[in-house]
């Protein structure tokens, strides 16, 4: 089980950065586990994740040393929400149009069928604070993905296999970023 959980974090380290959807050490994600959740370390090249890159970190007390800056958002996920895994990257173009709204309604079927809505959240602090995560885990209790403001978007799997999950959040994420390019494409045909 532990070797295909590795392999699921290391595909989807890979596939995020592949697909311009994280720069090398930016973006995080988790698996919810038995006392809290594994998460991927802050600073770490996502597309070459080994496994001393991951850390467990508690639903309770202080972060572990080295764990993501952004844990204060998947501890408040797992605590508030039926996640399983949760995957944070940021989405170039799903990203430019949070910047103008409020929330993200795919044009395509797959968009529209998978996400239905994405609402864009913006909390006074967009990283690693109570007041995002609490946005994220409300968001994230009634939409499978979210945006919070010129940041980044989260994205919850709900499969029950861990590696499941971890590979449904990273997939839902790169809906979210074909349905932003979609729409944005619409906009900008419409208006030229």
């Amino acid at each position: 089980m532990l070797a295909r959980l590795y392999t699921a974090f290391r595909q989807v380290g890979e596939d995020l950065f592949a697909q311009r959807l994280i720069s090398a050490t930016a973006g995080n994600f988790s698996v919810r586990t038995k006392g809290g959740f594994l998460i991927t370390k802050s600073g770490v090249q996502k597309a070459r994740l080994t496994p001393e890159d991951l850390v467990e970190v508690p639903l309770e007390g202080p972060f572990p040393e080295g764990a993501s800056v952004e844990s204060v958002i998947h501890r408040e996920v797992y605590r508030r929400t039926g996640a399983q895994a949760l995957v944070h990257a940021h989405p170039r173009v799903a990203v430019a149009l949070s910047l103008s709204l409020e929330r993200l309604v795919p044009l395509d079927l797959e968009g529209q069928y998978y996400l239905k809505e994405v609402p864009v959240l913006s909390p006074k602090t967009v990283s690693a604070t109570p007041e995002a995560a609490t946005a994220v885990a409300e968001a994230l209790a009634s939409h499978r993905a979210c945006l919070l403001r010129g940041h980044g978007a989260f994205a919850a799997g709900l499969k029950e296999r861990p590696e499941e999950a971890l590979l449904e959040a990273y997939s839902l994420l790169t809906t979210l970023e074909e349905s932003a390019e979609i729409l944005l494409y619409h906009r900008l045909w419409r208006e030229g």
